[in-house]
């Protein structure tokens, strides 16, 4: 019984070889929050953070370093009027925008992670890589949900007058990501806030000044001017002149996921040894 146990074990152990699954495979998700960084929020607060959600395969590489791939959801969002910038607050702007984002991250472990031994179940890592991110920032004006893009706030319809080209509703960043897992036998739970660089300034749809009317479609009584300038809804002078500072700084906008993951291991097949009595 003991021989024809380990010869279906070796085969069973082939099987999962063969298909690719060892302990080296790591599959997992992440909950937690998503918070933005750019012209509306340039002091970084967390009042208006959003959810977040993702998914991820991780390939254990020994026990210094794993390669990720995975996939999040977030939402980002903020208000001039939730900052303590009083220039911002006469700026009065606001926006929100679903993320997807797709990334491919190297990890390295500062401490030896095996899950075979009890003084190795735990480990600090940091990681880094490449993410394309996809948004569409939208505004709430007259109880109402508007994307700001197709508006052109800043004169992005009419590049000839303006000099400012539409931007598109995707782009790349750099992940930064910090965190702390620990083992329970194949299960892992770890803690986890990654950074993301982007390479857009148009995240939050304010990057440059204000436009002219007259590139903006409708005129000063359209919806685009209605939503590029809105320090006239607080009933005091209008910030936005031609040409001055909409945007914060020239500083490209970003976004943090911040949570908790949870990771199952496939483990290998434990098969006794041959003519093994025990």
């Amino acid at each position: 019984m003991k021989r024809l146990f380990y010869h279906i074990c070796t085969v069973a152990a082939l099987l999962v070889a063969q298909s690719g699954f060892a302990q080296v495979h790591e599959f997992g998700i992440f909950g937690g929050m998503a918070n933005y960084h750019g012209d509306l929020n340039p002091l970084f607060s967390f009042k208006m953070p959003g959810p977040a959600a993702g998914a991820f395969y991780r390939y254990n590489i020994k026990k210094r370093g794993a390669f990720r791939i995975g996939g999040n959801f977030g939402t980002v969002q903020f208000r001039d009027d939730a900052t303590k910038i009083e220039r911002s607050r006469q700026r009065n702007l606001s926006f929100k925008s679903n993320i997807i984002d797709i990334t491919s991250l190297i990890e390295f472990n500062f401490l030896e992670y095996d899950k075979s031994k009890k003084r190795k179940w735990f480990t600090p890592y940091i990681a880094t890589g490449l993410s394309l991110f996809f948004f569409n920032p939208k505004a709430e004006f007259n109880n109402k949900w508007y994307y700001l893009q197709p508006l052109g706030t800043e004169g992005q319809n009419d590049p000839s007058y303006s000099g400012v080209k539409k931007y598109r509703l995707y782009s790349f960043a750099v992940p930064i990501v910090f965190g702390f897992k620990f083992s329970l036998k194949e299960w892992n739970i770890g803690i986890e806030g990654g950074w993301r660089k982007t390479f857009t300034d148009y995240l939050d749809d304010v990057s440059g000044n204000y436009p002219s009317y007259a590139s903006l479609p409708g005129g000063s009584t359209g919806l685009a001017a209605q939503l590029s300038d809105r320090s006239r809804e607080l009933g005091v002078e209008p910030t936005g002149k031609p040409n001055y500072q909409r945007g914060e700084s020239p500083k490209k906008d970003d976004y943090l996921f911040l949570g908790v993951t949870v990771s199952y291991t496939i483990m290998r097949i434990q098969c006794p040894k041959p003519f093994s009595t025990r």
